[in-house]
């Protein structure tokens, strides 16, 4: 019996390392995938610290010093950095909203004219409203990642206040008595309990062409981001498909009509298009109507679809090309399909990952389906403003079909 099983052991193994590329593509999937994740969720740790600060821009409307004064704090808080200018100008509101809208910031604080004036009044008067403070962000970025600044803005303004409101309660005093510092010694208690509670009015505004920021759910993280995932795996039943064919001759007899390799292709891959849009639809649906989620302009989410459907059948179509055998389809469908969408932000949020891997990610399909998703669901915004998404996923998905059309081979 031993020797009976280490016989049939033995056959299988070597038929096994026959196709030594899908056994190299065994053990180099989960490698990727350990590297891709360890070094994506770097940032989660390290945003907000010393080496990896948040990055955020100030915009100072303020003719007094109290916003360069608070700005200087800020500052001086670990875990944050601060830009007042681009190419030596400080920044304007325009300007600001702009790269925040373009992603090249996750924030932006404004200052406001008048807020010194504010600060003043608030320190002085009983009746006066808390000063002011915008901070313009991108709807679609983490408020987790974001709470270190909110927290610093809100304690440095109040701290300010604060201290302004006790200088002007001990010049009230000195006054009242007479410069008498006994009687300003006790009043320690009341100047510690101060005329009213400082604060600050703290308001989250979206760059101009976006909607009006609220908080995303974890459904309009995860259902995109998930919807993309479940796309990409059509790449394992459309390849081997085609190699089943293959095999079969199936090509070999279609070919002998007259028609063309390309439109052969485009033939085969129309149902799995389909199959696509309807995962795509139905993964939606359940958003809309379990979860109540924001799809956005339907305009734009369909044609941010349509665009990342073709991608996925162009990536399925080159997995068919560039494997030789049906293992060799099975380990490359899925290290496309998972390492990818890590690579992506399908699991780890991009502006959470060290600068080198939000690089990479942009190299990926995953990246830009995910950003077009955003904009429409997130963002707000209308199939225009869409157009570079789908325009870098139909290159994606020809550059997918060029080369599988180079390497497919029609007949073994």
């Amino acid at each position: 019996m031993t020797r009976q099983i280490a016989a049939i052991a033995l056959k299988e193994f070597s038929i096994l390392i026959k196709d030594l590329e899908a056994l190299a593509l065994l053990f180099a999937m989960p490698v990727f995938f350990i590297l891709v994740m360890s070094f994506a969720l770097e940032g989660v740790f390290e945003a907000g610290t010393a080496d990896r600060p948040i990055e955020i821009l100030v915009v100072n409307q303020d003719a007094g010093r109290m916003a360069g004064v608070i700005t200087d704090d800020i500052a001086s808080v670990e875990g944050l950095k601060i830009t007042r200018n681009i190419d030596g100008a400080p920044l304007t509101r325009d300007l600001a909203e702009r790269l925040v809208k373009e992603r090249s910031w996750p924030a932006a604080l404004l200052f406001k004219p008048g807020f010194s004036e504010s600060v003043a009044r608030y320190a002085t008067s009983v009746e006066a409203d808390a000063p002011h403070v915008s901070l313009i962000m991108d709807p679609a970025t983490n408020r987790q990642l974001l709470a270190p600044v909110q927290a610093a803005v809100t304690a440095m303004v109040e701290r300010r206040v604060m201290t302004a409101r006790q200088i002007h309660q001990i010049q009230n005093r000195i006054s009242e008595f007479g410069k008498d510092l006994s009687e300003y010694l006790n009043a320690e208690e009341d100047l510690a309990a101060g005329r009213h509670a400082p604060g600050v009015s703290l308001e989250i505004l979206a760059p101009e062409g976006a909607t009006a920021v609220l908080r995303p759910s974890a459904t309009e993280q995860n259902v995109p981001a998930y919807t993309i995932f479940g796309v990409f795996f059509i790449v394992l039943p459309l390849a081997a498909g085609f190699m089943r064919e293959k095999h079969e001759g199936t090509f070999q007899r279609i070919l002998a009509a007259p028609i063309s390799r390309a439109t052969l292709l485009v033939g085969k891959l129309l149902p799995y298009y389909l199959v696509n849009l309807l995962q795509i639809g139905l993964m939606f649906t359940v958003g809309v109507v379990l979860f109540h989620i924001r799809i956005g302009q339907l305009p734009a989410l369909i044609l941010v679809s349509l665009a990342l459907a073709a991608c996925a059948n162009g990536l399925g179509l080159m997995v068919a090309a560039l494997g030789r055998t049906e293992a060799q389809i099975g380990a490359l469908g899925v290290f496309f399909a998972v390492v990818l969408s890590a690579l992506g932000g399908m699991m780890v949020p991009t502006f959470v990952m060290p600068e080198v891997m939000e690089t990479l990610s942009r190299f990926t399909p995953h990246a830009w389906a995910l950003s077009g998703y955003h904009d429409v669901m997130l963002r707000g915004l209308g199939p225009a403003d869409v157009l570079k998404e789908t325009v870098i996923l139909l290159a994606f998905a020809a550059f997918f079909f060029l080369m599988a059309l180079w390497r497919f081979r029609f007949a073994d």
